[in-house]
């Protein structure tokens, strides 16, 4: 396998892709900002970080192979609160052209980076990626935006190019706090939790499930635009009530408390067909196996307050 070079490693995926690398042996190098919050396993690997001051483009790796493969993971603004502002343009598009200009220079082969299903806007059913996109948040436009720009960058350089468009991910130690963290933090100590009726059928996949992906991705050429889900959407409800019966929580839920967005997306379902005939992947974790891991995780983590 190609080295790898890695650009957010201290993300969610990044910090479970570092875990999974270093356990397999597979060589790495990690761009990072000097305070970033990498993975503590990095403590006892030399020379693995390349710490940056101001941009992308001052990295120098002059011993990196070439034919190495470039994976980005950093994005700015992935709150909710965070979806309208206009970093999500300002920053983000330099980033990406940063990102891939930077990758060429240290003679990558393949740019891998990572989009979202908001790229497709409320479309409230299963979703190809032949379907014409309309997001409706900035942070679904500028993804949308990032991903044409970065096809045409990569095409101009002679660059593989991958843009996985994620779905819903979860799974232990997130660095946010999302739906599912919240709801076995709020229950481990049987707080009253408000919500909307729950009766969005979302899809989410185990980030186990998405490293699993990237390892074939690695020795493979670039897919383009890819959708990267489950393909299988649940209803919140059945999310909400697993969790309470396994953690054997005495919490109040009260459906309806919290109303739907006027935007809000009712179904969101990956049809990920093309992902799983190009790599022969295809996840291996259930929902409810991933959430029994993503529980026992947290009740760990948080058993000082039960």
């Amino acid at each position: 396998m190609s080295e790898i070079v890695i650009h957010g490693a201290s993300s969610f995926i990044g910090k479970h892709l570092v875990k999974r690398l270093l356990a397999n042996g597979i060589k790495f190098r990690i761009i990072a900002r000097e305070k970033s919050n990498l993975p503590h396993e990095l403590e006892v690997i030399e020379n693995c970080v390349y710490r940056y001051a101001s941009s992308l483009n001052e990295v120098e790796i002059t011993d990196l192979e070439s034919g190495s493969i470039f994976i980005e993971l950093s994005w700015h603004g992935v709150f909710g609160s965070q979806r309208n502002e206009a970093e999500q343009i300002t920053v983000n598009i330099p980033l990406t052209i940063s990102s891939i200009t930077t990758a060429n220079r240290l003679k990558s082969k393949h740019w891998i980076g990572f989009g979202s299903q908001a790229e497709y806007g409320n479309l409230n059913k299963r979703i190809s990626e032949s379907e014409n996109c309309n997001p409706t948040t900035l942070y679904g436009k500028s993804k949308l935006q990032c991903s044409q720009i970065a096809l045409e960058l990569t095409s101009s350089l002679a660059l593989e190019f991958t843009w996985l468009r994620l779905f819903s991910v979860f799974g232990p130690d997130d660095n946010h706090e999302w739906f599912i963290q919240y709801l076995i933090r709020e229950m481990l100590v049987n707080t009253e939790i408000n919500v909307t009726k729950a009766e969005q059928c979302w899809d989410y996949l185990y980030i186990d499930d998405i490293i699993d992906m990237l390892l074939k991705l690695f020795v493979h050429k670039g897919l383009g635009v890819t959708n990267l889900g489950s393909g299988s959407a649940i209803q919140l409800k059945n999310i909400i009530e697993y969790i309470r019966n396994k953690t054997n929580s005495t919490s109040q839920i009260n459906y309806g408390a919290v109303p739907y967005r006027p935007d809000q997306v009712m179904f969101m379902e990956a049809d990920n067909t093309k992902l799983k005939s190009a790599l022969n992947w295809q996840p291996k974790t259930s929902i409810e196996e991933g959430l029994n891991k993503t529980i026992h995780f947290y009740t760990n983590k948080y058993k000082a307050l039960i």
